[in-house]
C-alpha cells in the first residue's frame, strides 16, 4: 500500500484548549477573553488496495457454460421451410478472460458443424428427394469459430455486483458453404449459437447477484470501527463516513480494486472503545488515486504529553561557559490563556528543576508542535530561578524554544507501518 502524507495534522492543539480548565480564571469588565480555535478539520481519505481470488469463481463459470450446443432435435434435422431443413452442433474449448477497468472480457474458440437438406416444394409440400450436404462431418475437419463475451462490472450501494454479460461477437473462422445445392447457413447457425451462449450470460448475471462484497471488507470494517492502537502514540478512531470502490481489473486469477474510505479519524491517548461499529458506511460512488491523506485531530492527556515530551527532549545537553546539563525529564500543566507549564528536570553540572511556561503552536506548514513563546516562570519558587541570571541565561532559554518542537511528520512514519498493519485486508476467495 502506497501511502502519501500532505498534511496529517495531529492536532495537539487540542491540548491548548484542555488546558484552559486547569487554573482559576480572573474576570475582568476590560479585557475580552482570548477565544482560539482550531481549523476546520478537512475529510480525510484512505486508500487501501484489495485483492479477490476469483479462481473458484472462475472455475465454477467454466463448469455453468455449455460444452456442446446443437440445432433442436439433434440428430435429426430442424426444419427451416418447406424446402429446407439443418443441423449443427458447436464444441467449445476453455475460457480466456481478462478485466479491464470494470469490463471483463470472456473467450472462447469452439468448432461447428452443418449438415442441410433441400427439397422442391409446391403448395408447401415437397415434390422431390431430398439433396443432402455437409460440413465438419466424417472425414472433414470440423469448422472453427470464435466467441467473445463481455460484461460490465456496477457496485450497488449495499456493495453487491451487478453485471451485464452479453455477446460481443459470434466469428466463424471457417464458413460453411453446403456445396451440393450452394447455401451458406453460416449466419443462421452463429445466430443460435450467439442466443444460447447469451443465455448463459444470464445465468452468470443472475449468480453473481448473490455475490457480497461487503465480505470481502468485513476485515476492514472490524478494524475501521474501532480504535487502532498506535505503539506508544495513543489510538486512532478513523471515523469513516463513507466509501468508495475503484475500477476492478484482473491479474491472473486475481481481481485487484481499492477502496477509498473518507474519514474524520482522531488520535487520542484513551484506549476505551466507546462506540465500536462493525460495518462500513453504504457506498457513494467511483474513487480514484491511491495511497492515503490524513488530516486528524488529537487529544491527549497530560500524562501522554509528558511522556512524548520527554522522550523527545531526554538527555538533550547544554553548554554555557564551561557548565554543562541535561534534561532528564518534562511534566506539563495547564495554564490559563491556552498556555501550558512545563517542569523541566535537569541533571549534570547542576541538578534540579526548571519551570518554563508557554502557548503551544502547531505549525501547519512544518508539521511541528512548537512553543515559540517560552519564557521562565517568575511565578515560580525555584531556586533555579533565582541563580538564573548567572546559570540559565538566555542562551540557554533559546536552544530550549529551538529544540523543544515535536515533529509531527516523524511521529507519522514512526506509527505509519502500524498503521499500514492495522489496515491490510486480506485475500478473499469469491466462489458463485
Amino acid at each position: 500500500m502506497i501511502n502519501r502524507f500532505n498534511s496529517l495534522g495531529i492536532g495537539c492543539m487540542i491540548l491548548i484548549a484542555s488546558a484552559c480548565g486547569t487554573a482559576k480564571k480572573t474576570t475582568s469588565p476590560v479585557s475580552q477573553p482570548i477565544v482560539k480555535t482550531l481549523a476546520p478539520l478537512t475529510e480525510s481519505v484512505i486508500h487501501i488496495p484489495v485483492k479477490v481470488v476469483i479462481k473458484p469463481f472462475l472455475q465454477q463459470a467454466e463448469q455453468l457454460a455449455p460444452k456442446e450446443i446443437t440445432s433442436e432435435g439433434w440428430p435429426a434435422y430442424m426444419p427451416s421451410g418447406c424446402d429446407f431443413r439443418y443441423k449443427y452442433r458447436f464444441l467449445r474449448a476453455g475460457f480466456q478472460f481478462s478485466c479491464l477497468n470494470n469490463r471483463v472480457t470472456m473467450n472462447m474458440n469452439g468448432k461447428y458443424q452443418i449438415a442441410g437438406s433441400k427439397t422442391v416444394c409446391v403448395l408447401g409440400q415437397s415434390v422431390s428427394p431430398w439433396i443432402n450436404g455437409s460440413c465438419g462431418f466424417g472425414d472433414e475437419p470440423m469448422r472453427r469459430v470464435a466467441i467473445q463475451l463481455v460484461s460490465d462490472l456496477k457496485f450497488t450501494a449495499d456493495y453487491r455486483l451487478q453485471t451485464s454479460t452479453r455477446v460481443e461477437k459470434v466469428q466463424a473462422v471457417d464458413k460453411c458453404v453446403v456445396t451440393v445445392f450452394n447455401n451458406d447457413v453460416t449466419q443462421q447457425v452463429m445466430d443460435s449459437i450467439a442466443a444460447s451462449v447469451n443465455f448463459y450470460g444470464k445465468e452468470i448475471d443472475n449468480n453473481l447477484r448473490n455475490l457480497r462484497f461487503d465480505e470481502v471488507l468485513n476485515p476492514l470494517a472490524e478494524k475501521a470501527g474501532k480504535k487502532i492502537p498506535l505503539s506508544t502514540y495513543g489510538y486512532m478512531k478513523l471515523n469513516a463516513n463513507s466509501v468508495k470502490l475503484g475500477a476492478i481489473n484482473l491479474t491472473g486469477d486475481t481481481l485487484r480494486f481499492t477502496a477509498g474510505i473518507s474519514c474524520f479519524p482522531e488520535i487520542s491517548s484513551d484506549s476505551v472503545n466507546t462506540s465500536v461499529t462493525r460495518h462500513l458506511p453504504p457506498l457513494t460512488g467511483v474513487v480514484n488515486g491511491d495511497g492515503f491523506t490524513l488530516t486528524t485531530n488529537a487529544v491527549y492527556d497530560y500524562l501522554t504529553i509528558d511522556t512524548l515530551l520527554t522522550r523527545t527532549l531526554r538527555n538533550r545537553s547544554f553548554d554555557v561557559k564551561g557548565e554543562k546539563i541535561m534534561i532528564s525529564s518534562v511534566e506539563v500543566s495547564g495554564l490559563d490563556q491556552y498556555k501550558v507549564r512545563f517542569k523541566i528536570s535537569f541533571t549534570g553540572t547542576k541538578k534540579g528543576t526548571l519551570f518554563l511556561t508557554g502557548t503551544p503552536e502547531l505549525n501547519l506548514h512544518s508539521q511541528q508542535l512548537e512553543v515559540p513563546d517560552l519564557e521562565y516562570d517568575l511565578n515560580s519558587s525555584s531556586l533555579v530561578l533565582a541563580v538564573g541570571k548567572t546559570f540559565f541565561n538566555r542562551q540557554i532559554l533559546e536552544n530550549l524554544r529551538q529544540q523543544a518542537k515535536i515533529n509531527v511528520r516523524d511521529l507519522y512514519l514512526k506509527i505509519k507501518p502500524k498503521l499500514m498493519h492495522s489496515l491490510t485486508v486480506p485475500s478473499w476467495k469469491a466462489s458463485l
